[in-house]
């Protein structure tokens, strides 16, 4: 009968550099060193009155440094955090003896507010030291995440080089904003929502479109939804531009609700059905893209530029961005921004903001950014 060696997992005393945990060339090593060496923490100082009183205080330096260890881990939850300092040698290392608790994080993370700034604008500082930031390009983007914050404008534009190309998505197409980067002479390119169909390079895009999951249970159908090709266009109305009035393919009459409608530089007339005709419709399959939601059908017809002999903004942008140096430049984007969103939604398992309000939603994002700059400074070898 084989013999094997007895396996022994009975608790004992091991002798642990906690030093060596840290390996150079990790996150743990270059935020172990950037917050040891490079930054400047004396602005947590006032946060604390116990000079001749009080308890001692746990270091903010070690605080932060366990906070984004742990986020680029993907764990986010204060008690996870504290059971990482518990249990995971690294954090040990980061945190020394004893582990602080979940309630001491917690409050550490929600009161950084204007001090978590000061951070990034150190960390960029760095970054720039390194080469890291070329600024020939400044890609604005956005993604949505759920939190308990209300929705509201942020980010600023920062300096950058007279020759500083600024390119964003569709999101931020709009006449008006074509029209403010013009008159502040930016050098700009902002995509409009038929760049793609115009453009050679995407015409295969549908192929590379998710399927849908073979598992699904197809059991419980849900309201038919028409296909586009299938719903009826504004072609399939009859619109009378001299009488103003307009007939869906059902027969009955639209009401006029907008004749001078200015989008990107173009005049529309725009007709709303009755609710009284629309909803006991047999065709609403056929005509709305969510007959389970929408009451009625709206439909916009052209009338043509405003100023025919005038050129709008948006034309400028669509002929500059279809150009051959126009399309180079704006494929420079998808490097530059969109593997940030992948990197910290997949990466780094931010699928959630976990505090409530706009300034604290705002404070935990901007912890996440400075993982992935200080990520960048330690893959280039910083610290070392």
């Amino acid at each position: 009968m084989a013999r094997y060696k007895p396996i022994d997992t009975s608790p004992r005393f091991l002798a642990v550099d906690l030093e060596k945990q840290l390996l150079p060339g990790s996150l743990a090593y270059a935020v172990n060193h950037l917050l040891d060496h490079d930054f400047d923490l004396s602005g947590f100082d006032a946060r604390y009155r116990n000079d001749a009183a009080g308890a001692r205080a746990y270091p903010p330096g070690m605080l932060l440094k366990v906070i984004l260890c742990a986020y680029a881990e993907g764990v986010v939850s204060s008690r996870g955090i504290e059971r990482l300092c518990r249990e995971h040698v690294s954090f040990i290392a980061l945190s020394g003896d004893p582990a602080p608790h979940f309630t001491t994080l917690a409050a550490f993370v929600s009161s950084l507010g204007e001090d978590v700034t000061q951070l990034f604008a150190q960390v960029l500082y760095l970054c720039d030291k390194q080469g890291l930031i070329g600024r020939q390009m400044f890609a604005i983007d956005g993604v949505k995440l759920p939190s308990n914050a209300s929705k509201s404008k942020s980010g600023t534009r920062a300096q950058a080089k007279p020759d500083t190309l600024y390119t964003a998505d569709a999101g931020y197409h709009s006449e008006a904003n074509l029209k403010a980067l013009a008159g502040q002479h930016i050098d700009a390119l902002i995509a409009d929502n038929g760049m793609r169909q115009r453009d050679e390079r995407f015409k295969d895009q549908a192929r590379h479109k998710a399927k849908p999951d073979p598992l699904h249970d197809k059991s419980k159908s849900k309201a038919k939804i028409a296909k586009p090709s299938q719903r009826y266009k504004p072609s399939d109305f009859n619109w009378n531009a001299e009488a103003g009035t307009c007939i869906c393919p059902a027969g009955k009459s639209l009401y006029q609700n907008g004749a001078h409608c200015q989008i990107n530089g173009r005049l529309f007339t725009k007709f709303t059905g009755a609710q009284r005709d629309c909803g006991p419709c047999t065709q609403r399959d056929q005509c709305l893209r969510h007959p389970d939601k929408t009451l009625v059908r709206q439909v916009c017809f052209s009338r043509g530029k405003v100023d025919p002999a005038a050129e709008s903004f948006t034309d400028k942008m669509k002929r500059a961005i279809d150009s051959e140096e126009g399309r180079q430049r704006y494929g420079q984007r998808f490097a530059t921004v969109e593997p940030v969103f992948g990197n910290l939604r997949h990466n780094k398992r931010l699928n959630r903001f976990t505090l409530r309000g706009q300034q604290k939603v705002d404070t935990q994002w901007k912890l996440y950014c400075l993982v992935h700059n200080i990520e960048k400074l330690a893959h280039h070898g910083y610290g070392q």
